[in-house]
């Protein structure tokens, strides 16, 4: 018999014998070894109901490590539960890991969720909820995969799978479609509050050298974008990836994502006409959607890209590792930027853009 086998047993067992000491020093290793075991979890997940141990917050703080879609719905049971041995206590610290890890769960469904919780839990529980809710799109780092999650000053891409981006993207019209990084910023004196900053990412093909001196002068905590060289830039990133593919132009070996603040980028689309091209799907099918090109010429490209640079990673190996899947047939390991519709909330700009 394996050893998944004999847990498996021992996990039922503690359920029909109401088990606490089996749990208490189980239930927590347990959860992290079958983090991915859909039939072991779903029986944890009814240890985590019950009422008769004492093992809740422990569990908790494992599912939160192990942010399992799985879990969500007991996570989201628990928050409203009142278990006896924890009625003395009103700061309700189980709860607060519950919100905690349906934040790190970070899926539509978690979300949907906090959302209740807010509503219908009591004051100082709706207040956790609240909390995530606010740093939603802040702490995206804890809630997906990223590209450059090990990169100076915080900058990264969160990625979702392909086939979750085809439910939440529109099928057609003009959109500005893209990556809006959210970063909380520390100010650095007296009350220490937060600053709340918005970037765009942008891509654009360069040379391979040149990407390699750029994001070695910015490993350095010097970056020089003064070498980076004028191109298109693409707001979608299957666009780019669209002509990645297709140009086979020598020299033109990277694509790199450049950080801009959003307001830079809406200077950009005041003053340069962006072009409307179709967006593609990941196998480079032309799609009725429709997303934007900017051609800026040497003068614009240096006022407006070169000098408003926060950030610049080269994602040529994860556009490889892409389409590795896709020639492999590996197509539920797609992953992609999780980019949604930019609003811009300028009806002066936006019909500017859109005039055509």
């Amino acid at each position: 018999m394996s050893q998944r086998e004999n847990d498996l047993i021992k996990i039922k067992r503690f359920l029909v014998e109401k088990d606490s000491n089996g749990v208490y020093e189980n239930a927590f290793s347990f959860i992290h070894t079958y983090e991915e075991d859909e039939e072991i979890l779903l029986l944890l997940c009814q240890l985590f109901e019950s009422e008769w141990h004492k093992a809740h917050e422990d569990m908790a703080r494992a599912f939160q490590y192990i942010s399992n879609p799985i879990t969500a719905t007991t996570l989201f049971k628990v928050a409203f539960s009142d278990f006896e041995y924890l009625s003395w206590n009103d700061c309700f610290p189980l709860q607060r890991k519950c919100t905690w890890a349906l934040a790190d769960i970070g899926t539509n469904d978690a979300k949907r969720y906090l959302e209740q919780i807010e509503k219908q839990a009591n004051e100082t529980i709706a207040e956790f909820a609240t909390k995530r809710l606010v740093l939603w799109d802040f702490e995206f780092r804890r809630k997906a995969t990223v590209l450059g999650e090990t990169s100076y000053k915080s900058f990264a891409i969160a990625l979702e799978n392909y086939s979750e981006s085809l439910k939440e993207l529109p099928k057609k019209g003009q959109n500005l479609i893209g990556f809006l990084m959210k970063n909380l910023h520390t100010i650095d004196i007296p009350p220490y509050d937060y600053i709340a900053k918005e970037y765009v990412v942008l891509y654009l093909t360069n040379k391979k050298n040149t990407a390699t001196s750029i994001i070695e002068s910015q490993d350095l905590e010097k970056p020089d974008y003064s070498i980076l060289k004028t191109n298109s830039l693409q707001l979608s990133f299957l666009s780019i990836l669209h002509v990645y593919c297709s140009i086979g132009i020598e020299n033109q070996e990277s694509v790199l994502a450049v950080w801009l603040k959003k307001e830079d980028f809406k200077a950009i689309l005041q003053n340069v006409e962006p072009k409307w091209n179709p967006d593609y799907d990941y196998f480079g099918k032309e799609l009725e959607r429709q997303t934007i090109q900017l051609d800026l010429n040497e003068e614009d490209f240096e006022r407006f890209i070169k000098e408003k640079i926060e950030f610049v990673l080269d994602v040529s190996d994860f556009i490889i590792k892409q389409k590795q899947h896709i020639s492999q047939n590996q197509i539920e390991k797609l992953m992609i930027p999780k980019e949604r519709i930019i609003e811009l909330k300028n009806i002066d700009l936006l019909a500017r853009i859109n005039h055509k």
